[in-house]
């Protein structure tokens, strides 16, 4: 079986594989994002390091499915990204990258999951 250079060469890839996602990462619904590095450069050209935070806030977002509010940390791209989806659970349900949604958001949406099986086996 013969594979392409191409593919060969996507296995080694830095960008081809999120290298750390960190574990505030993990245990919210932070779409992607997380803590950044850098440099702060001043006009003699002298670098400190630096770090972006990541805008997330605490959040209860309503499941239509579970009928509550979910509360979770969510940052402000992810809460533009439900509401581009029409909701939590059409969100969590759309994602198919398990390490984007975290722990929390991995155990809401087998929640969301089971309560559906149930509620078309009962139909």
């Amino acid at each position: 079986m013969a594979t392409s250079p191409l593919r060969f060469l996507e296995a080694f890839t830095r960008a081809s594989k999120r290298q750390h996602v960190s574990g505030r990462a993990q245990r919210g619904l932070f779409a992607g994002r997380d803590k950044a590095f850098g440099n702060n450069v001043s006009f003699s050209k002298r670098r400190t390091r630096r770090d972006w935070k990541v805008n997330h806030q605490w959040k209860s977002l309503y499941s239509e499915t579970l009928d509550e509010k979910v509360g979770l940390n969510v940052t402000t791209h992810t809460l533009r990204c439900v509401d581009k989806c029409g909701g939590l659970d059409n969100y969590l349900l759309s994602l198919k990258d398990e390490r984007a949604l975290g722990v929390k958001g991995l155990a809401t949406r087998d929640r969301i999951r089971s309560v559906m099986a149930t509620t078309n086996a009962s139909t």
